[in-house]
């Protein structure tokens, strides 16, 4: 079972202490550098049990067995009960980064993925972030906060802050939302693909899926190609 590549780990970052799993590279060899990938669990995945989060996303992405997730370093924080990745109504859409503060919660996550850069050999041009509904809102926040961090990232039925598209347009982003979302609205998700082409960002790919509710991500974790396109993909440093 997928789980069991994954290891059970805590990162305290002052009085924040954040459960988180921790993957390896499967194949893992020294002297070689890997990616990896930072991803944020939605709202149903919060808690301290540190096994949530793995329930949904990550796992379908991981069915597929060319997948290049199976020799990635993955990160998987916990988000507690009852916070969120980024403090704004899920059923609002997009919100601005300068009226909304990046959470602890999000920053520790940050300063986990810079402590796991320092301690393994990660490609630092295939840093990428992913993540699912809340973990989507905390995908895009990811992005425009530390955007010097990523290479692009995989963002399913969330949103962001379309007026900082322009930090966005080198990036390879992918995006997918279920037209029927009723709890966060496919604007989200259409306004930030929107932003970033209108500012000349030419590798942004948003995908809608017509029939689909808020569940969409069994859908976008199994677009199999667009992910190994996003992790075979390296960040310009132009």
């Amino acid at each position: 079972m997928f789980r069991e590549t994954f290891s059970k780990e805590v990162f305290v970052n002052g009085d924040t202490v954040q459960p988180y799993r921790f993957h390896m590279p499967e194949h893992y060899a020294e002297g070689k550098e890997y990616p990896l990938v930072l991803f944020l669990h939605g709202a149903g995945e919060r808690g301290d049990d540190n096994e949530a989060q793995l329930k949904i996303g990550i796992g379908t992405a991981l069915g597929d067995p060319e997948s290049i997730l199976h020799e990635s370093f993955i990160i998987c924080p916990q988000c507690p009960l009852d916070r969120q990745w980024v403090d704004t109504p899920w059923g609002k859409g997009s919100y601005s980064t300068k009226e909304v503060p990046e959470t602890v919660f999000l920053a520790t996550a940050h300063k986990l993925v810079a402590k796991i850069m320092k301690e393994y050999p990660v490609d630092e041009k295939k840093v990428f972030v992913m993540g699912i509904s809340m973990g989507g809102y905390g995908t895009w926040d990811s992005l425009v906060r530390h955007t010097e961090v990523f290479a692009g990232g995989f963002a399913c039925c969330g949103a962001g802050d379309p007026s900082e598209a322009n930090r966005l347009t080198s990036l390879l982003i992918y995006a997918y939302h279920g037209s029927l979302d009723g709890e966060v609205p496919p604007s989200g998700s259409r306004d930030m693909a929107a932003a970033i082409a209108s500012a000349g960002g030419k590798s942004i790919f948003f995908k809608e899926y017509p029939e689909l509710y808020h569940n969409s991500w069994d859908a976008a974790y199994s677009e199999f190609a667009d992910l190994n396109s996003l992790l075979s993909h390296e960040k310009n440093n132009d």
